[in-house]
């Protein structure tokens, strides 16, 4: 059968793409592998390179077509039709490629391809071994794309898959009709994309995020050529330049990540501690430990055991965050995992693999170069760095516990694989508070290890060298703080010390740069990443910590919005909170967007101090989402969200009958109705039949019913219904005294019964929303902190290369 409006070619050439890339893939590992083996052999380079760049291309030619589809509008394409639709702006267009699971493992594969070319021409004697870890994953990533079944197991998911070709679709009578894409208006149009995602922070945080994902496979790559080669040594050179590199982009993506939320979603900060958050922040601490311990294995050496651990384990960790996100096991602990579609056990395969064959090598090699390690001295500079990659695995290890309680439920959990527990443990009840408890001490030590560690020296550092060295920078960060303590009103003496090491690491930093960095003639890229670290602790500390809630309610409002966070406000009406004035002046919608405009006066001004302007985007498939409106100042942000409204068109919310419920009911048969009305149909009468040339043409029918009231009051009402060829018609019966409306809405006569709608009468209510507003003070500390971390990590790869160079 020849289908109509389907566009086949296009979607026969991306398959086409993900065949050969997973073909050349295979190719240019079975041509690494043997260059591996034969270095003299230079014709095995070529056709491993030659491999490697059809299977680059390949990659590009599936971005390029699904692009193709997506801005083409092809709804015959599952992809499309599920993540695009006809009004999403153009702009929107990358969000939606990314959105779904086969578009974020293509976006993944697309920059270890790019990547891998870069490596390809730059590894010179390590281009066998770290080329032929690259063309694995990029196998397994070509792999989760084929969308094939051998036998009944299921291979990877295509984004090149038509509707019709769907599971649940096949065999349907639709499926059978050539004109289905014009007969069924539902493939029309696409289901669009997620409101949350429409954002422009979601047009250049996945991309960012993947590739820091997709460069933590580098140094990866370096580590597991070394342990094959069994060359210990040269590989932490040509490694440590792309470990910074990915602690710098990788960084980047998590920050923007919290930037969107700050924007974007409504549940009041940048960090939530979301199971797919922390999934992200794991592998990047343990690449920020990872990337100091190979600068202490290249500058004195004796780190390298725990140099292969964390660089192996920052990949691997990237892995386990794949499997968590992407196979459902987190199920509702996220908001934003993807469902399981089937890849579980292929994730979890590929998982276990990596895991076993990484591990299998690292010891293999151990006792080799476990002789190479030192014992280094207390004072020294490489001691400490050391403390502080140790200090980052123990937080990465609390962070993964937690996050991973559905995977502990899964394997010992009373239904799980080896069943250990009698009960399943359960997920913290209030994320924030448990993270933050057991971070804390974590970002203690490490801003103490920020602070001090550029001031001691390799090898030993003489004690009256090092307390002179720092004692301007506590003597100043001392004053700070107790400046800080007082004017803030900070008590909690976690937070007090907190305050101190962070503020240090600021401080210390410059100093060392104004003092011993200006000797070098330029700017230290580690001092630069060292100061935006500190600040982000810093930044973090006091927005989160000093955080105001200002809207306070005095009178009860729900279970789900606590008076003592939350404001109700009246159209017009102005209201005090907190001393702070709020006015809710207007409401407008703007196509799918309903806007509140709110005028805020803050303690002490007479006129409007500033205008938010919070909204709502409707989304009927997904679900309403409210938006914020945040008013930035240099010292703190004021941030407000609607947490209710009615969102209702006015004719709806202003009728004054509300409450519809609808009643199936048969002669004699009692009722009970807003939980305080009995009704019970009494008798259908049939006011009239109609026929024209002996054919039924219309009748009118009513429904005699009685209403009895609590206080055995009874009322009767007829509402009457008419049916013609022309269609239906109705009579609603009011009932004034009790305030009630009858609608005889339709009538089956097999089962001889009839359906009543019923309405309460309500007397006009104001128009009111609720909303939260909280201060974040000095926030602007935690994003000037994040651009200079980016910026100091990119100088450090910059002069690491040069150096190099």
């Amino acid at each position: 059968m020849e289908y109509i409006g389907e566009h086949l070619f296009v979607g026969d050439l991306g398959r086409f793409f993900v065949i050969l890339s997973f073909a050349t893939s295979i190719l240019a590992l079975f041509a690494y592998g043997k260059f591996w083996q034969r270095e003299d052999r230079l014709e095995w380079r070529k056709l491993g390179r030659a491999s490697y760049l059809m299977h680059a291309i390949s990659v590009f030619g599936i971005v390029g077509t699904l692009f193709y589809m997506m801005l083409n509008h092809y709804y015959e394409y599952s992809y499309v039709w599920n993540h695009t639709s006809n009004e999403l702006p153009t702009r929107y267009m990358f969000s939606s490629f990314w959105e779904g699971q086969e578009g974020s493992f293509l976006l993944w594969m697309f920059w270890h391809a790019v990547l891998g070319i870069i490596v390809m021409f730059t590894a010179k004697k390590w281009e066998s071994s770290t080329m032929s870890v690259i063309v694995v994953i990029q196998a397994f990533l070509a792999s989760m794309l084929l969308g094939i079944y051998i036998g009944d197991t299921k291979i990877g998911l295509s984004p090149f898959l038509l509707i019709r070709e769907l599971p649940e679709y096949i065999g349907l009578p639709w499926t059978k009709n050539a004109n289905y894409l014009l007969l069924i208006d539902e493939f029309k149009n696409g289901r669009g994309l997620n409101p949350l995602l429409q954002n422009y922070w979601m047009t250049i945080h996945p991309p960012t995020l993947f590739l820091g994902f997709a460069s933590t496979l580098i140094p990866f790559a370096y580590a597991i050529g070394g342990l094959l080669t069994g060359n210990h040594k040269d590989w932490v050179k040509p490694a440590l330049p792309w470990a910074f590199f990915s602690v710098g982009i990788l960084g980047i993506g998590i920050l923007m990540g919290g930037a969107w939320a700050y924007e974007a979603l409504s549940f009041g900060g940048f960090w939530a501690w979301d199971p797919v958050e922390n999934a992200s922040l794991v592998p990047w601490l343990m690449m920020v430990g990872a990337a100091h311990l190979l600068l202490i294995q290249k500058n004195r050496g004796g780190s390298l055991p725990s140099a292969y651990l964390l660089t192996i384990l920052s990949f691997l960790l990237i892995l386990y965050s794949t499997f968590l996100t992407r196979s459902g096991i987190l199920g509702d602990s996220s908001v934003h995992s993807f469902v399981d579609l089937g890849l579980h056990a292929q994730l979890l395969l590929v998982l276990l693999g990596f895991v076993i064959g990484s591990f299998a090598l690292y010891f293999w090699r151990f006792k080799q170069f476990k002789k190479m390690g030192k014992e280094d001295e207390l004072s020294s500079r490489e001691f400490w760095m050391f403390i502080g990659a140790m200090v980052l695995l123990l937080s990465s290890l609390q962070i993964t516990f937690s996050t991973s309680i559905p995977v502990w439920n899964s394997l010992f959990g009373p239904d799980g694989w080896i069943p250990l527990f009698t009960e399943k443990l359960a997920n913290p009840n209030d994320p924030v508070q448990h993270y933050n408890r057991y971070q804390l001490p974590f970002a203690i030590v490490t801003g103490l290890l920020v602070a001090f560690g550029q001031f001691l020296t390799y090898k030993r550092s003489t004690a009256k060298q090092f307390w002179k060295s720092i004692s301007a920078s506590i003597f100043i960060t001392l004053v700070l703080t107790v400046v800080m303590v007082l004017t803030l009103g900070m008590k909690h003496p976690l937070y007090i010390v907190m305050l101190f090491t962070s503020t240090w690491a600021v401080i210390a930093n410059l100093d060392f740069w104004f003092r011993v960095g200006r000797k070098w003639k330029g700017i230290s890229g580690p001092s630069v990443a060292h100061v935006g670290f500190g600040m982000i602790l810093l930044g973090t500390l006091i927005s989160q910590g000093q955080q105001e809630v200002i809207t306070q309610n005095q009178s009860f409002l729900a279970d789900d919005l606590p008076a003592n966070k939350n404001k109700l406000l009246v159209l017009n009406d102005t209201a005090e909170t907190r001393g702070y004035k709020m006015q809710w002046t207007n409401r407008s919608t703007d196509g799918r967007n309903i806007y509140f405009d709110l005028n805020i006066w803050e303690p002490g001004d007479e006129n409007v101090s500033f205008s938010v302007q919070p909204f709502f985007q409707i989304n009927e498939r997904m679900g309403n989402v409210p938006e914020p409106s945040t008013q930035h100042y240099w010292n703190r942000d004021i941030y407000t969200h609607v947490t209710y409204a009615d969102l209702r068109d006015s004719a709806t919310r202003f009728n004054p009958w509300q409450n519809e419920i609808e009643a199936q009911l048969e002669v004699s048969d009692p009722h009970f109705i807003f939980n305080k009305h009995q009704l019970t149909l009494d008798s259908v009468i049939v006011y009239d039949i109609q026929a024209a040339d002996g054919q039924f043409s219309g009748a009118t029918v009513g429904a005699a019913l009685s209403i009895r009231t609590m206080q055995d009051s009874i009322y009767h009402a007829i509402p009457i219904y008419h049916i013609t060829t022309e269609g239906e018609s109705f009579e609603d019966a009011i009932i004034e005294e009790v305030g009630l409306k009858f609608q005889f809405a339709s009538a089956d006569a097999n089962q001889q019964k009839i359906i009543i709608k019923a309405w309460e009468h309500r007397e006009a209510q104001e128009d009111v929303i609720i909303v939260q507003a909280i201060v974040f003070p000095y926030i602007n500390i935690l994003w000037i902190g994040c651009i200079l971390m980016g910026i100091g990590s990119f100088m450090a790869v910059y002069q690491r290369l040069k150096k190099k160079s």
